[in-house]
């Protein structure tokens, strides 16, 4: 704060230059000589016209740690407590005055530090409480409200206080402290009753507010600060003070895109007017304030319409920063990852702004969850499903939020963090028993032309567009888990949408064609009425894109997750039909399409062997290939399941359970299970399926993909007839290992020393 003094006009610099270690005592007689300490109680009674809260709070940084006498620092404190300045008729704004609460963190900070303390610590702390509290007694309505700022800044240095002192000295200093503790919060609670009123100006709550958020502490019940304040009064002040206040709220992000990127001293500039304005700076803590008090909300009418109209308010607060930075230099898909400082400022503060809703999304849910504790005990089955319909309501005013930052979060990183994750998911499931309500507010999102277009050029390079995009995609992949899906004509709704989306003739982005694979593949696992002709189109679209842009993994899984879907459940033909059943027919277009893969074609390097399966449109870092293959492993099973119907229990005769094992030591595949060219990673595709084949047709459909591996070159052949033991030993009931082990050694006569003799 020392800066603030190049403003003192010549007397104030020439006090500056006097020495600060001497005895201060102000006396008012004529004959005595003015000291420093009297110029400035002086300036703090009788102000200039042109003292500012500035000259004044510089002041007391400079004096107040220095002071040798009791009496001098209850001068000083008391005249600053009625200096007009500050606390006059006409309250200066409150971002002025929030710098008293800087101010008395740093004179406490200093005086706990002062290498030659002039007078005691104990003396020091119980000069001001003391007349912190008499000024307060004498006349607590006008006075509660302006010592608010100081109790909070000198609480502010608890924690350096008690590193040198406490936990230097327990015995001396830790009785004292925490007796002065006790009081000075109960003169802060006694304060906030007369001071958080709306009879109060706007600078004056929104200071005392200030106040309460830097000294509560996360998991403190808010009740105990302001118990005789309404729950309702709390939450409309902290909403105008985060999100709605043109003169202090967050809404002073729109500053970021009136700065030249280029211009000079830019981070300084976004700085002081942005980052260093005190609710922007102490985001988080009004945050956690907010959410204590919707947490603490009772369960009625008012207060489920309450927390609702907030809901909405911060939903159309991030619509306009989405809106207002879709139309800025910072829509970039590489803009988070700029050096340039502007840049960095603003992903700084979004992230920010996302972590703080986080926060007070948190609050609402659980509030939910804990069912306030205190009165969920009264709750009969009518309120819980009150509180349910409430809630679900909640989720659906809570999810446009999301949608709307979900361009901070790609930033961030697409898993996402755990508080997140928690309103996230849990907004979801909550959301997905509202059925046709989501999926309304689904489409609305989607298909809204005003926030997204659909054509090629403009989604593939408008990054927060396609974040839009992929939101409503990770939703739609949540809501095709289900088991069963709700709807099955609005799931095939979402199919026709999604298709076009994973086209990599249209599209080009990389996380969009991905997320748009993940959501199709839960379509084809989970709905009932799968066609054979979608099925047949998409692997057509799958294989156009490897090996190009989808891995041989990535290949893999599709085509076992479509395959388990037609082959589990394959519908007849007619008698005179080419294929006898749908299975049949899926089968032949696999072995169809990897017969005329040349040999020999790698896939390209660029391309890791290990690449992951296909990313999600969720905030999670990808879905593991169990996730996807094991869609189908439901409760109820469906009609005609025949690799349920075919499993057998384990037979009691040693048959198989002797031949096993000395099989699986006789034949040595190759080390590595990853293909390494377009042909083995199309027919290992196939050979996947093997322990769906049906019983019927499982020998004949061995032999054509034996026939695929045999035209192959050696190293493939070699590492093909690995891959189908892996599976024949491995992944097969028992009536199918059965006839796979005949085939295998009586058949074919297989094994790792006659296997290139038997091909020849």
């Amino acid at each position: 704060m020392s800066d603030l003094y190049n403003k003192l006009g010549p007397q104030g610099r020439a006090l500056l230059n006097k020495s600060q270690q001497q005895a201060y005592t102000y006396n008012n007689d004529p004959d005595h000589q003015p000291q420093d300490l009297d110029f400035v109680i002086d300036e703090l009674r009788n102000p200039k016209p042109n003292t500012t809260v500035n000259r004044v709070l510089g002041y007391l940084y400079n004096y107040v740690p220095y002071i040798k006498h009791e009496r001098n620092l209850g001068l000083v404190i008391a005249s600053f407590l009625n200096t007009p300045v500050c606390f006059g008729p006409n309250t200066p704004p409150f971002e002025e005055n929030y710098l008293i609460i800087e101010v008395f963190k740093l004179i406490t900070d200093k005086k706990l530090e002062v290498s030659q303390p002039t007078l005691s610590i104990k003396d020091f702390y119980t000069v001001i409480r003391k007349e912190l509290e008499n000024f307060v007694w004498y006349n607590p309505s006008a006075n509660s409200w302006k010592v608010l700022p100081i109790i909070c800044g000198m609480m502010l240095s608890n924690s350096l206080r008690n590193e040198l002192y406490v936990e230097a000295n327990y015995f001396q200093y830790n009785w004292f402290f925490d007796e002065w503790d006790e009081k000075m919060k109960k003169l802060f609670v006694h304060c906030l009753e007369y001071s958080l009123s709306s009879s109060h100006s706007e600078e004056i709550v929104f200071l005392s507010v200030t106040s309460l958020a830097l000294v509560y502490q996360k998991g403190e019940s808010v009740k105990k600060y302001t118990k005789r304040i309404g729950d309702a009064f709390m939450v409309e002040v902290l909403m105008d003070i985060i999100f709605l206040s043109n003169k202090v709220s967050t809404l002073s992000y729109q500053q970021y895109f009136r700065l030249n990127p280029q211009g000079p001293n830019i981070e300084n500039e976004a700085n002081k007017q942005i980052l260093q304005k005190p609710v922007i700076k102490h985001l988080n803590k009004f945050s956690f304030l907010l959410a204590a008090y919707f947490t603490s909300l009772k369960y009625n009418n008012d207060n489920e319409d309450l927390i609702l109209a907030n809901l909405t308010r911060i939903a159309d607060f991030n619509k306009m920063v989405n809106h207002m930075s879709a139309s800025s230099v910072f829509n970039t898909f590489a803009s988070a990852k700029e050096s340039n400082p502007l840049f960095q400022s603003f992903w700084y503060f979004m992230k920010n702004l996302l972590f703080s809703e986080v926060i007070i999304f948190q609050g609402i849910f659980t509030r939910f969850l804990t069912g306030n504790q205190s009165n969920f005990i009264w709750f009969n089955n009518r309120d819980l499903d009150i509180m349910q319909r409430a809630y679900r309501q909640v989720a659906l005013n809570t999810i446009p939020s999301l949608y709307y930052l979900n361009f901070i979060l790609l930033s961030i990183g697409q898993g996402g963090f755990d508080n997140y994750n928690f309103v996230y998911y849990l907004g979801v499931e909550l959301a997905l028993s509202t059925g046709h309500h989501l999926e309304q507010l689904e489409l609305r999102l989607f298909s809204d032309y005003n926030e997204i277009n659909l054509y090629p050029d403009v989604l593939d390079h408008n990054y927060i567009m396609q974040s839009k995009v992929l939101f409503v995609l990770g939703l739609w992949e949540n809501y095709l888990q289900q088991k069963p899906i709700q709807s099955e004509p609005y799931a095939k709704k979402i199919y026709l949408l999604v298709r076009d989306l994973a086209n990599d003739s249209k599209y080009s982005s990389d996380d969009l064609i991905e997320a748009s694979h993940s959501v199709l593949l839960f379509y084809f696992a989970n709905s009932k009425n799968v066609d054979l002709i979608d099925c047949i189109e998409y692997v057509n679209l799958l294989i156009s894109q490897f090996p190009n842009r989808l891995s041989a993994t990535q290949l893999c899984i599709a085509i076992e997750t479509i395959g388990k879907k037609i082959l589990s459940n394959p519908q007849p033909y007619p008698e005179n039909s080419i294929y006898i059943s749908s299975a049949d027919e899926f089968f032949h277009f696999l072995a169809d399409k990897c017969a005329p893969i040349k040999p020999g074609f790698p896939i390209k390097a660029t391309i890791p062997s290990d690449n992951p399966s296909f990313a999600s449109a969720q905030p999670i870092s990808e879905i593991e290939a169990h996730a996807t293959l094991n869609t189908l492993e439901q409760d109820k099973r469906m009609e005609n399941d025949i690799i349920h119907e075919n499993k057998a229990k384990k037979p009691k005769d040693k048959v198989v359970r002797d031949l096993l094992p000395r099989f699986k030591k006789e034949y040595k595949f190759e080390n590595r299970l990853a293909p390494e060219t377009v042909r083995e990673a199309s027919v290992l595709a196939l050979i996947n399926l093997v322990p769906y084949f049906p019983l019927s047709v499982f020998i004949t459909w061995l032999e054509r993909i034996w026939d695929l591996i045999v035209k192959s070159n050696v190293s493939e052949a070699n590492y093909l007839t690995g891959m189908l033991w892996k599976v024949l030993s491995d992944s097969l009931d028992l009536n199918r290992v059965e006839l796979a082990m005949r085939w295998w050694y009586g058949t074919k006569q297989l094994s790792e020393r006659n296997y290139v003799a038997a091909k020849i």
